[in-house]
Protein backbone atom coordinates (compact mmCIF):
# COMPACT_ATOMS: atom_id res chain seq x y z
CA UNK A 1 0.00 0.00 0.00
CA UNK A 2 1.69 3.52 -1.17
CA UNK A 3 0.71 6.58 0.97
CA UNK A 4 0.60 9.56 -0.44
CA UNK A 5 2.86 12.06 0.71
CA UNK A 6 0.62 15.19 1.81
CA UNK A 7 3.50 17.40 3.50
CA UNK A 8 4.60 17.76 6.58
CA UNK A 9 2.67 18.75 9.66
CA UNK A 10 -0.53 18.79 7.15
CA UNK A 11 -2.62 18.11 10.40
CA UNK A 12 -1.05 20.24 12.99
CA UNK A 13 -3.08 23.34 11.87
CA UNK A 14 -6.62 21.98 12.52
CA UNK A 15 -5.62 20.68 15.54
CA UNK A 16 -4.18 24.25 16.92
CA UNK A 17 -7.48 25.24 15.73
CA UNK A 18 -9.46 22.77 17.87
CA UNK A 19 -7.36 24.10 20.84
CA UNK A 20 -7.65 27.57 20.33
CA UNK A 21 -11.78 26.71 19.79
CA UNK A 22 -11.67 25.12 22.61
CA UNK A 23 -10.07 27.83 24.92
CA UNK A 24 -12.86 30.38 23.18
CA UNK A 25 -15.10 28.10 24.18
CA UNK A 26 -14.12 27.91 27.73
CA UNK A 27 -13.58 31.76 28.34
CA UNK A 28 -17.22 33.06 26.11
CA UNK A 29 -18.96 30.45 27.57
CA UNK A 30 -17.61 31.39 31.48
CA UNK A 31 -18.04 34.98 30.66
CA UNK A 32 -21.34 34.83 29.72
CA UNK A 33 -22.51 32.43 32.34
CA UNK A 34 -21.38 34.75 35.02
CA UNK A 35 -23.16 37.95 33.50
CA UNK A 36 -26.28 35.98 33.20
CA UNK A 37 -25.92 34.47 36.85
CA UNK A 38 -25.58 38.09 38.01
CA UNK A 39 -28.46 39.49 36.18
CA UNK A 40 -31.70 39.53 38.01
CA UNK A 41 -34.67 38.91 37.51
CA UNK A 42 -34.43 36.03 34.41
CA UNK A 43 -37.65 37.63 32.31
CA UNK A 44 -37.58 38.80 28.85
CA UNK A 45 -37.06 42.47 29.69
CA UNK A 46 -33.74 41.49 30.85
CA UNK A 47 -33.04 39.61 28.21
CA UNK A 48 -33.48 42.22 25.89
CA UNK A 49 -31.64 44.85 27.48
CA UNK A 50 -28.46 42.28 27.83
CA UNK A 51 -28.57 41.41 23.87
CA UNK A 52 -29.10 45.01 22.90
CA UNK A 53 -25.39 44.96 23.65
CA UNK A 54 -23.00 44.80 20.32
CA UNK A 55 -20.65 42.99 23.11
CA UNK A 56 -23.03 40.26 24.16
CA UNK A 57 -24.37 39.53 20.50
CA UNK A 58 -20.65 39.36 19.23
CA UNK A 59 -19.70 36.88 22.19
CA UNK A 60 -22.49 35.00 21.75
CA UNK A 61 -22.15 34.53 17.39
CA UNK A 62 -17.89 33.55 18.71
CA UNK A 63 -19.03 31.09 21.37
CA UNK A 64 -21.66 29.54 18.81
CA UNK A 65 -19.14 30.23 15.34
CA UNK A 66 -16.17 28.25 17.24
CA UNK A 67 -17.97 25.36 18.58
CA UNK A 68 -19.68 24.70 15.07
CA UNK A 69 -15.48 24.53 14.29
CA UNK A 70 -14.49 22.95 16.85
CA UNK A 71 -17.18 20.56 16.47
CA UNK A 72 -16.66 20.34 12.24
CA UNK A 73 -12.64 19.50 13.19
CA UNK A 74 -13.42 16.38 15.57
CA UNK A 75 -16.45 15.25 13.06
CA UNK A 76 -13.81 15.42 10.22
CA UNK A 77 -11.19 13.42 12.46
CA UNK A 78 -13.68 11.02 13.19
CA UNK A 79 -15.01 10.38 9.73
CA UNK A 80 -11.40 10.15 8.46
CA UNK A 81 -10.58 7.21 10.68
CA UNK A 82 -13.57 5.72 11.04
CA UNK A 83 -15.77 5.97 7.34
CA UNK A 84 -13.51 3.96 4.78
CA UNK A 85 -15.43 4.44 1.98
CA UNK A 86 -14.50 7.77 -0.18
CA UNK A 87 -17.92 8.78 -1.32
CA UNK A 88 -19.71 8.17 2.31
CA UNK A 89 -17.02 10.32 3.78
CA UNK A 90 -17.22 12.91 1.38
CA UNK A 91 -21.05 12.81 1.98
CA UNK A 92 -20.94 12.65 5.47
CA UNK A 93 -18.61 15.19 5.52
CA UNK A 94 -20.43 17.76 3.10
CA UNK A 95 -23.56 17.11 4.89
CA UNK A 96 -21.93 18.16 9.01
CA UNK A 97 -20.30 20.94 7.06
CA UNK A 98 -23.52 22.26 5.73
CA UNK A 99 -25.84 21.77 9.31
CA UNK A 100 -22.79 23.78 11.07
CA UNK A 101 -22.60 26.28 8.60
CA UNK A 102 -26.36 26.92 8.91
CA UNK A 103 -26.33 27.28 12.48
CA UNK A 104 -23.85 29.75 12.13
CA UNK A 105 -26.01 31.61 9.57
CA UNK A 106 -28.88 30.79 11.72
CA UNK A 107 -27.19 32.46 14.93
CA UNK A 108 -26.43 35.20 13.08
CA UNK A 109 -29.92 35.68 11.86
CA UNK A 110 -31.24 35.28 15.46
CA UNK A 111 -28.60 37.90 16.90
CA UNK A 112 -29.04 40.79 14.45
CA UNK A 113 -32.77 40.27 13.15
CA UNK A 114 -34.25 42.20 16.19
CA UNK A 115 -31.60 44.76 16.17
CA UNK A 116 -31.50 46.79 13.52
Amino acid sequence: MKKTVTGSHSGTGWWLAQRITAVVIFFAGLALLAGFLQASPFDHASWQVAFSSMGIRMLVWLLVASLCLHAWIGLRDALMDYVKPILLRLALNVTFILVLAGCVIWITEILWSAHG
